[in-house]
């Protein structure tokens, strides 16, 4: 819908995997594959990525506005900093290639039967140097066969700002 009406509101959004009124993303998510994975598409995505407190170093303690202080003693979970520096940390640092939406296309993996699989992500887009990226992620523990042929449709506007909805390949 975003896309549809002014793609250029993605560039605001906060891409976040938890906030201090929900469960943490350690509990949410874990510390595996579901957790880097949408870590992944949290800083490949248009707009701000957002790690909560304690979140990159494994902390499963609760922090919101209404706690004065820690109530548990955590140590740094090591191995979830260096899975961090080692696959998030490089995609943070390349920010610029995906945090635009001029150049975000979101796309349907459609299934043989023609259905359109809402478990699978897949999402491109041109950085301002032109640095072109594309990302899929499959978020179920299950297969997925399919096709990607042509973008949902985006919105660009015509020579007197009308609405023009268009699809790319």
């Amino acid at each position: 819908n975003t896309l549809e009406f002014d793609p250029a509101i993605l560039c605001r959004f906060a891409n976040f995997m938890s906030n201090p009124n929900e469960r943490t993303a350690h509990s949410q998510f874990g510390t595996g594959d579901k957790y880097f994975g949408v870590a992944a598409v949290m800083a490949t995505m248009p707009g701000l990525p957002m790690f909560g407190h304690g979140q990159v170093e494994g902390f499963t303690e609760k922090y919101g506005m209404e706690y004065r202080r820690a109530k548990y003693q955590e140590s740094v979970d090591e191995a979830l900093l260096a899975h961090h520096g080692q696959t998030i940390f490089p995609l943070l640092h390349r920010r610029a290639e995906f945090a635009g939406s001029d150049g975000f296309r979101l796309y349907d993996l459609v299934s043989d039967d023609g259905s359109v699989n809402e478990n699978v992500f897949a999402y491109s887009n041109v950085g301002p140097g032109g640095e072109r990226s594309l990302v899929l992620f499959h978020n179920a523990y299950a297969e997925a066969r399919g096709w990607i042929r042509e973008s949902v449709s985006f919105n660009v506007p015509d020579a007197d700002g009308e609405p023009c909805l268009q699809r790319e390949s």
